[in-house]
């Protein structure tokens, strides 16, 4: 591989979006890695590309796994952000609170703290139509209100562009008919 080829594919690997190498993944792009680690080299953007919507990876199977990777290449691809790492340990909780806000509404499990570990912030997709939609349509969407001050008009793009957090736990459930909600923790 040439040398700005490993540097895209190291700095892809950091932001969650599992590339190994050129031959065994089908959606990787060298030119557009290394066009975007060179726009990046600087460091994170102070706001993000506007209309920014890179197209999403293919699913792993792993939904948990994609819901992260995929968060990381909005933050990536939009605005230069360094990568959250999968939080695992908050999965179990997370899918609770998905599961507790199928039944009771969003941020009801947040808000009850029906278990531990609990995130700081909370996203969340309520009612989609399957878990590859929330990865791909829910999480566009959330990145796609900001930026703004404004937090009740904003927030969903804030807690998935802040600084200070370092972790997301992604959490799926399905509701008594049939759709899937989804909660993102993050820490």
């Amino acid at each position: 591989m040439k040398r700005g080829t490993v540097a895209a594919v190291t700095l892809a690997a950091l932001a969650g979006l599992a590339i190994s190498s050129a031959q065994d993944t089908p959606a990787f792009v060298p030119e557009a890695a290394a066009a975007s680690s060179k726009a990046c080299r600087d460091g994170p953007l102070s706001r993000p590309r506007p209309g920014c919507a890179p197209a999403p990876r293919p699913s792993t199977g792993n939904p948990h796994q994609d819901c992260v990777a995929r968060i990381n290449q909005l933050r990536w691809a939009c605005q230069c952000l360094p990568p959250l790492a999968r939080w695992k340990g908050g999965e179990q909780c997370a899918n609770k609170e998905a599961k507790y806000d199928s039944k009771r509404g969003p941020h009801a499990g947040f808000n009850a703290r029906i278990c531990k570990p609990h995130g700081f912030a909370q996203n969340v997709c309520p009612g989609w139509p399957s878990k590859g939609r929330v990865i791909d349509g829910c999480l566009q969407a959330m990145w796609d209100e900001g930026p703004g001050k404004r937090f009740s008009k904003h927030g969903h793009y804030v807690n998935m562009s802040k600084a200070s957090y370092e972790r997301v736990a992604c959490g799926f459930a399905k509701s008594v008919d049939g759709e899937i909600w989804s909660v993102q923790n993050f820490r």
